[in-house]
């Protein structure tokens, strides 16, 4: 009925028009069942366990968001394309096709940020099913034609293709994962990149409605989300939004060509510029951490809206600026699709990255720093050694007295705990629960002020760190290495995302 009815009003109504009804759909589909969601997670008593010193928000934020968008894009995306319509006949849904590729990729991807959002996967396990997910689109068809007519018809060339098209894959589901640190940060990014594919299909016309059809759906369902993710959230998309909506969002890029033939390389830059703000945030993550001695998917409180934060700009201001810059990448990318760009178009996006990269400091990567504690300055190299070596010894503890729980691990472990965090500048810790203090390590002599952290699943206990210096003043070497051991106190897993959790870290003056 629904599908004989869409058919109906496809023939007559105007192409354009019924990628509005996509995205009207979709708009209210997710927006209107938000709502509802939002109240099933809190029924389930889904809590956040983890313990972070980056979180942002006060209170327990469900992660539901990004599953209400992945049904609600389901759900129009099916309406369009499944059945016997003029709309479906452009693109045969069950078939083994490029575009299909990315649908079933998107959708394992959003499937496993979701078990990552229920249950929790350790960062190897979530890499290896992306690469599992982008292989799977690849084996549909899905390559990156400009990089194909770029190295031409060789065999070697035509598997170098397929590797930089997964690698594009997964970089992007990383690079929107990553951005997903502040209220609308990611949704709005992909938002702004779904609007370039629309524009591009509506361009092309009749042969790309399929494509523009996805897109619509796409880009309504993240409108939808983002009109309770805005700030302060009510929702996040957790894993689940972000895996999908990266690797939806790249796999529909690599459909966008320009409307005349172009030099290719122009035509290959058009999804780099469209994502370079998120890719060029990925890019310095990994540098930088591989420079400090921190593990590749460790995290920290380094990323571009970090440094905005730490300027001063508010919340809102800082995802607004980010809006306008990447929409300023993906205006860039669509003057190329419509050939009005250019050489001087892509040469502006990476003159515009290098400024960026400048004016927030990411050039002083490899100064030399001070020591965690004491005098003196470090290098490069010391200072990762140093890191390297107290990571070590936070690993050792790791495997010990797997079984402990509460008062008996903090006890086994508060002896080998209190001269690690004294290197890390906190000379002192407590446990308290209920006024009582548990378990104590070091002393306050001297320090700043406490930083008081629930350990979620413990009766109500709470983790005090006696601070030698503001929060603010301490090195993302040191902040990272805190948080591995206020997780092996808590007991639980390190936090990876950037939000969520059960209330915001609170610096309070020495007792």
């Amino acid at each position: 009925m629904a599908l004989s009815l869409l058919g109906a009003i496809y023939n007559l109504v105007a192409e354009p028009a019924v990628l509005w009804l996509a995205g009207l759909l979709a708009f209210a589909l997710v927006a209107g069942v938000m709502p509802a969601a939002i109240r099933a997670w809190r029924a389930l008593g889904r809590t956040d366990r983890e313990v972070s010193l980056r979180k942002v928000h006060v209170g327990e934020i469900p992660r539901v968001g990004g599953f209400v968008l992945m049904v609600g894009f389901g759900l129009v995306m099916l309406l369009g394309l499944a059945g016997t319509t003029e709309l479906s006949a452009t693109h045969e849904l069950f078939s083994r096709t490029p575009l299909t590729g990315v649908l079933v990729g998107a959708l394992v991807c959003g499937l496993t940020g979701l078990y990552d959002d229920l249950v929790g996967l350790r960062a190897r396990h979530k890499l290896l099913l992306q690469l599992f997910a982008a292989g799977l689109a690849v084996s549909f068809g899905l390559e990156w034609p400009a990089l194909a007519e770029l190295l031409g018809d060789a065999t070697w060339a035509t598997w170098l293709t397929r590797g930089a098209t997964l690698f594009f894959l997964v970089a992007a589901v990383n690079a929107i994962n990553l951005m997903d640190g502040l209220d609308g940060l990611a949704g709005g990014i992909s938002a702004i990149a779904l609007g370039v594919v629309l524009a591009s299909a509506v361009h092309h016309g009749a042969p790309e409605l399929a494509l523009g059809w996805l897109a619509a759906a796409a880009l309504g369902a993240v409108l939808g989300f983002l009109a309770h993710n805005r700030h302060p959230a009510r929702v996040f998309m957790g894993d689940a939004g972000a895996y999908f909506l990266g690797f939806l969002v790249a796999g529909l890029l690599l459909f966008v060509h320009p409307l005349r033939d172009r030099v290719p390389i122009i035509t290959l830059s058009i999804p780099l510029m469209v994502l370079a703000l998120p890719l060029f945030d990925m890019g310095l993550a990994i540098v930088r951490r591989a420079i400090r001695g921190q593990p590749i998917f460790s995290g920290d409180c380094d990323h571009i809206h970090h440094r905005l934060l730490a300027r001063g700009l508010s919340h809102r201001r800082v995802v607004l600026f980010l809006w306008l810059s990447a929409g300023l990448y993906a205006l860039l990318a669509y003057l190329n699709v419509i050939g009005v760009g250019g050489w001087w178009t892509l040469g502006g996006t990476v003159l515009a990255t290098l400024v960026v990269a400048v004016i927030l400091g990411y050039h002083n990567l490899l100064r030399r720093l001070p020591a965690f504690t004491g005098e003196g300055l470090l290098g490069v190299r010391d200072r990762r050694r140093q890191v390297m070596e107290i990571l070590a010894a936070i690993d050792s503890l790791e495997g010990e007295g797997a079984g402990d729980r509460d008062v008996e691990r903090w006890r086994r472990l508060g002896g080998p705990i209190t001269p690690i965090l004294a290197r890390l500048g906190v000379p002192g810790f407590e446990v308290r629960r209920e006024g009582s203090t548990l378990v104590r390590g070091g002393s306050d002599d001297g320090a700043w002020g406490w930083l008081s952290l629930p350990l979620p699943g413990s009766g109500g206990a709470e983790l005090r760190l006696a601070l030698a210096a503001r929060l603010p003043d301490l090195q993302q070497e040191q902040l990272m290495l805190i948080e591995r051991v206020v997780a092996l106190l808590a007991g639980t897993a390190l936090a990876a995302r950037h939000h969520g959790g059960e209330g915001r870290p609170t610096p309070q003056p020495p007792a």
